[in-house]
Parts: C-alpha cells; sequence; structure tokens
C-alpha cells in the first residue's frame, strides 16, 4: 500500500496518559505509517497535544523548521478556514458553503477539548532562515479529540475518537492544487489508525455534509482498506433567526445556574436520564460534565448554564448556552436559497448554540425562546444553531426553513464490542441515537 512516512508523536514522558499539561515535558516517538498519497516530496508529520501548541517554536525547532510562532498561527488560520462545503460535487445542488475564521488561536481550540490532538502535514521548502531553519507550508490538519464514552454492556467508560476540523490548503501553483485532498487525507487518516492502536481506542466518530459524496467515497473505501468498521447517522442542522422566535416575556424568567453547583449536578443528571442509551454519551458523568463547561465558559464568559423554574424553584427546562460568536466568525459563501437572504442581513458573525435540553417539549420551547431573546439583546447575537436527528424529542422545536443535512459516521476497530454497544442502544423502533451534542467545531 503506496509508501512509508514517519510521523513524530509529541506526548508526556508518562506513558499511557491521555490528558496533558501545557507545561510539561514531551517525548518524541518516531512512527513509521503505510500511506497512499502521491505526493512525491517530503512531508514533516507531526501529532502534537493541542495544550501544547502554545509551545510551538520548541517543537518546530527539534525537526529543524522555522520557529515563528506567528508564521505558524498566520498558516493555521489560512488552512483552517478553507471554505467548508456541503452541496454534491457532481450535481452542484445544495445550499451551503462557509468559511470559518477562528479567534485566538490556539487557545480557543483548546478551550473546547483540553485531550485533543493536532495533527500536523508540514511541507518543508527548500528557504532557510537566518538561523539555518527550513521555511514550510501547512498542508494539511486535524483534530483528534479524545472522549470517554459509557460502553453500557461492560459499564465501562472507554475512550473514543472525535475527529474535526479536517482541512487540506488550497495552495496552488500554475492554476493546480499543489495538496491533492483525498490524497493528503489519506495520509492523515493513516495517523488516525495508528493513534487508535496506540492509545487502545476502538472507535472513533466525525461527521460531514450529506451530499458530499467525495468524502463519503473516500471514508467507505479507506475502511475497507484499514479494515474497519464503518456505519453512518444522519442529522440535521438548523439555523434560526432570534429575531423571529425571541420572547422578552420568557428572558425575564430565566436564572442563570452557571454558579450554581447543586442546581448544575440536577442539570446533568436530568441529561442523563433522557439520553442514558445515547451510542456515544460524552459526558456520563458529572466530573467530566462539569470539566466541559469550566473550560468552555474560562474562555467564554458569555457561555452559560440557563434554567426555566418551577413554582417551587425547581427546574423545569434548562440548557447550556455556547456562545460560538466569541470562538469564531462565520461566512457563508455564494449561500444559495435562503441562506442568500441570511448572507446579505449580515449577521452570521454571531452564532448561539444552545445544546443539552432538558424539560418537557412545552417548557423547553419558553426557555429557548427566553435564551434567544437574552443574546440578541444582550451579545447581539442574531442566529442560534440547533442540531436534531431522528427519534429528537425536541426535534420540532428546532426546526427551521435554513436547514443543513449531514451524517454522522463512526469507524471501528472491534467489530463485536461496537456491535454489542449498539445493540444496547437500539430503540424497539430500530433507531440508535449517537446525537453527542459536544461543544465542538
Amino acid at each position: 500500500m503506496g509508501k512509508i512516512r514517519t510521523f513524530r508523536y509529541f506526548r508526556p514522558l508518562e506513558r499511557g496518559r491521555m490528558d496533558f499539561h501545557p507545561e510539561e515535558s514531551l517525548r518524541c516517538d518516531n512512527i513509521e505509517i503505510k500511506v497512499i498519497d502521491r505526493f512525491k516530496e517530503d512531508l514533516e508529520l507531526l501529532v502534537v497535544p493541542v495544550r501544547s501548541l502554545e509551545r510551538i517554536d520548541e517543537i518546530l525547532a527539534d525537526v529543524g523548521l522555522k520557529t515563528s510562532r506567528d508564521f505558524f498561527e498566520e498558516q493555521c488560520r489560512e488552512v483552517i478556514s478553507v471554505p467548508e462545503k456541503h452541496f454534491n460535487e457532481q450535481t452542484g445542488q445544495g445550499l451551503l458553503t462557509f468559511r470559518v475564521y477562528f479567534r485566538n488561536l490556539p487557545g480557543s481550540l483548546a478551550s473546547i477539548n483540553g485531550r485533543a490532538l493536532v495533527v500536523l502535514c508540514l511541507h518543508p521548502l527548500q528557504e532557510r532562515d537566518q538561523a539555518g531553519r527550513k521555511n514550510y507550508r501547512l498542508a494539511g490538519y486535524a483534530h483528534v479529540n479524545s472522549f470517554d464514552y459509557m460502553d453500557h454492556p461492560s459499564g465501562a467508560l472507554l475512550p473514543s475518537y472525535y475527529y474535526n476540523l479536517l482541512r487540506v490548503s488550497t495552495f496552488s501553483t500554475n492554476g493546480k492544487a499543489l495538496y491533492r485532498q483525498c490524497g493528503m487525507f489519506a495520509t492523515i487518516f493513516s495517523i488516525f489508525d495508528e493513534l487508535t492502536k496506540i492509545n487502545g481506542v476502538n472507535v472513533g466518530y466525525a461527521n460531514f455534509g450529506k451530499d458530499n459524496r467525495g468524502m463519503q467515497r473516500s471514508m467507505e473505501a479507506l475502511s475497507r482498506l484499514f479494515n474497519k468498521g464503518y456505519d453512518q447517522f444522519p442529522v440535521n442542522s438548523y439555523i434560526k433567526i432570534n429575531r423571529l422566535f425571541r420572547s422578552r416575556r420568557w428572558s425575564e424568567r430565566l436564572v442563570d445556574i452557571s454558579e450554581d453547583d447543586n442546581r448544575i449536578r440536577k442539570f446533568h443528571e436530568k441529561i442523563l436520564e433522557g439520553r442514558d442509551r445515547f451510542l456515544l454519551q460524552q459526558y456520563a458523568t458529572y466530573d467530566s460534565f462539569r470539566e466541559m463547561f469550566e473550560r468552555v465558559r474560562s474562555y467564554s464568559s458569555t457561555s452559560r448554564i440557563y434554567m426555566l423554574p418551577g413554582k417551587n424553584g425547581e427546574i423545569r427546562a434548562a440548557a447550556l448556552a455556547i456562545n460560538w460568536g466569541d470562538y469564531f466568525d462565520l461566512t457563508l459563501e455564494n449561500p444559495r436559497g435562503l441562506f442568500k437572504l441570511v448572507a446579505s442581513m449580515k449577521i452570521t458573525e454571531r452564532i448561539l448554540w444552545p445544546i443539552h435540553f432538558i424539560g418537557e417539549v412545552g417548557d423547553v420551547a419558553k426557555l429557548l425562546k427566553g435564551i434567544a431573546y437574552l443574546y440578541e439583546k444582550k451579545h447581539k447575537v442574531h442566529l442560534s444553531l440547533m442540531m436534531s436527528q431522528p427519534g429528537d424529542p425536541y426535534a420540532r422545536l428546532k426546526r427551521s426553513a435554513l436547514r443543513d443535512p449531514f451524517v454522522y459516521f463512526t469507524m471501528y476497530n472491534r467489530a463485536k464490542e461496537y456491535q454489542d454497544l449498539e445493540s444496547s442502544c437500539r430503540t424497539k423502533d430500530g433507531r440508535i441515537s449517537i446525537f453527542t451534542e459536544t461543544p465542538l467545531t
């Protein structure tokens, strides 16, 4: 299969640990992998803890590349902001192509999942700086986020990988792309596969646009090539215009419980009551949920947990409101249909993502109306992002004419263990709920 490349895996000196600390010393293991990319030149392949990107200058020095942190971050912004296309490449049909510009790299990304690994494909160039280190171009970028999920058959917490921000540089020479997307992606996939083996991870998952046929073909082909199981789950992403469904009345009833540990604990308990049989429930323990929330709000102070109280102060409905506008700017490119109208309103730069709804449907409807009003008036957030899949009890509340269908996929190494997990999550109507509602890009 193709050629042999080597990636450098920077990880803690202490073996077997999957969490990281920004200041700790790292060891570097050189690991050979088989790849099927057609890129003829050398690539410097690095796997780095996201929390160690603050020290990327040290890591680049170790491999003889230009050490400027500003240059590295500029390269990251350029590649990460490559337009993400959610339409059929063959027919040209679809509604959505968007570009995301992350703020405050890498701190914003590290705040989302502190256990994440970053995969970097660097193309060394001939030019050298004054210190004799080679210049480079960032050819590919991806995140490997690590979450523990509840394995229902065994009752154990097991690690999983969530892959996102998979980007390939669009740099071109003489009108031709230098880095073939499928080839570079295949190389990154080989690294993903090796990391599952090294760290004992059975299942990984990610998502892509429903009509992105090229990505689907690539994933199906690579899963066969690497002898992995493969499954898909449809999900709908909706964008609601806050001004059209907000309510001042219900905003005045909201209570911010972000500082109330007892209520947050109760909130988490109620989340599990309705979602305990999700396929990949990432926050199966209160500690993991609380850690995620504290990490998010340490970066985004406007991300909070709101509840709608009952007559006796009990939680009637609640949700975690994540202000995505604190993390990035989003621009729609050549939008179609109603997305064209939204783009013309110039309101896409700030987006709210309310997740982890609990409560009766009617109460959650009031909660969401109140949150929409609060964030538009207080934080100038004009849009709300909501996601739903078949069987979602709140699907009716989330629906909007602004719809972007996409697909979650799972890939797994050990068929029996994974199939046992699916069987334990399957409802009477044969459905499996994967929906994770994790605050990820």
